[in-house]
């Protein structure tokens, strides 16, 4: 798309959404259960805010109100749906189109989520969420089914210190969460992933959510843990091998949500089809007045054979994202990925995103977004980038 067709695209769109006068990836059987709005746990949906960091920490249970919670026998029905209608403009080079890709200008359906949530029990929290499947048709975003997440929380027992999280669930060492993120575009360094064996990918990209256990906890002040015993891409044969931790400090008055500041270190190891793979991370979350900027670097260290190669292939790659909500209904968010790929083998990707959300309800949002990518493989000379640029508007809801 050029330059001019591109800016002239989004104003008009910027135009379209500020004149309709929250999508919600909140779990609004929360907001029924105590007669409250979304905005309880999230400051511009679907990301949390920093109660909504405490009250998922703490199991699904309200911080410091443990002694007057319900379960869901005690409760409204606890279901909600998400979906999102709009706009979709996919522009690709002819290099990004001889990858596979095409270039889309729709209307469409983006998907259907099904929810529920709740406690179980005094200490006994869960969360499930069902993705069904949508054929690929005019006017619709396919997707596979399958349970996306099912998940259940033992908190409480050990105060602060300890929770336990069994079943498939998005890991800790996802440090910025990729399910509730106000961009749709992908975090890059999440999805980057070794190829093996003629393409297959040689774990989950790091967005995926994963299937086993996790112990998190900490003080109330200051120190976060959490350490995962989790599959990976071992099959039912194999006995799960991938391992992680995470370290966070917070300190000031928040969970570096939207308040105070958050600093931490992660590492993960895993082990596919009897190599090695590690990532080693530091990230942060800082807040001044209305402003959120989070950062996250990642080195990962692949061994020999993970890339097709007699050598084991070091890379890295980050992101930087800013959000600034000036007013309560406003959110406007920028971000910048970077991956750098191993020499001679992978792809160098940059990718610039800049949206803006408007919430004309606490579950209702306009959202308009445009970002382009580009990837040149890192194989010497100087190959030519594939670009892709993509603009998106739409209204996301949850019922």
């Amino acid at each position: 798309m050029k330059a001019r067709t591109l800016g002239t695209l989004l104003a008009t769109l910027t135009a379209l959404v500020l004149l309709c006068p929250r999508p919600a990836a909140a779990v609004p059987v929360f907001a029924r259960k105590y007669g409250t709005n979304c905005t309880m746990c999230h400051s511009s949906v679907p990301r949390l805010n920093d109660f909504g960091q405490r009250y998922r920490a703490n199991g699904y249970r309200m911080p410091d109100r443990e002694e007057e919670e319900r379960t869901v026998l005690d409760s409204p029905p606890p279901f909600a749906a998400r979906t999102g209608v709009g706009f979709l403009y996919d522009d690709l080079d002819r290099r990004a189109e001889a990858s596979g890709g095409s270039d889309a200008s729709t209307f469409q359906l983006t998907g259907l989520d099904l929810f529920s949530a709740g406690l179980l029990g005094r200490h006994v929290g869960y969360l499930a969420v069902y993705v069904p499947p949508i054929p690929d048709g005019p006017g619709l975003a396919a997707q596979e089914g399958t349970l996306e997440m099912a998940s259940l929380v033992f908190s409480g027992f050990a105060g602060p210190w300890l929770n336990v999280r069994v079943g498939r669930f998005e890991p800790a060492y996802v440090t910025t969460s990729a399910k509730r993120v106000l961009s749709g575009a992908p975090y890059e360094i999440y999805d980057a992933v070794a190829t093996y064996d003629g393409g297959h990918a040689t774990r989950p990209a790091f967005s995926d959510n994963q299937t086993g256990i996790e112990v998190t906890g900490g003080a109330r002040e200051h120190l976060r843990y959490a350490a995962g015993w989790v599959t990976g891409l071992n099959g039912p044969d194999e006995f799960p091998a991938d391992v992680y931790g995470r370290l966070a400090w917070v300190f000031g008055a928040g969970e570096g949500q939207t308040a105070g500041q958050r600093l931490g270190l992660v590492a993960y190891r895993g082990d596919t089809y009897g190599m090695a793979l590690t990532r080693y991370g530091v990230d942060a979350s800082l807040n001044v007045s209305v402003v959120n900027l989070s950062l996250q670097y990642v080195l990962a260290q692949d061994a020999e054979g993970l890339w097709n190669a007699d050598e084991a292939a070091s890379w890295w790659g980050g992101f930087a994202e800013a959000s600034v909500a000036p007013w309560v209904r406003l959110v406007g968010f920028a971000r910048f990925d970077l991956v750098d790929g191993p020499e001679d083998l992978g792809e160098d990707v940059q990718r610039y995103t800049l949206g803006a959300r408007w919430y004309l309800e606490d579950n209702v949002a306009f959202h308009l977004e445009g970002s382009m990518r580009q990837a040149t493989p890192d194989t010497g000379g100087n190959p030519p980038a594939a670009t892709a640029t993509s603009v998106a508007a739409r209204a996301d809801f949850v019922f």
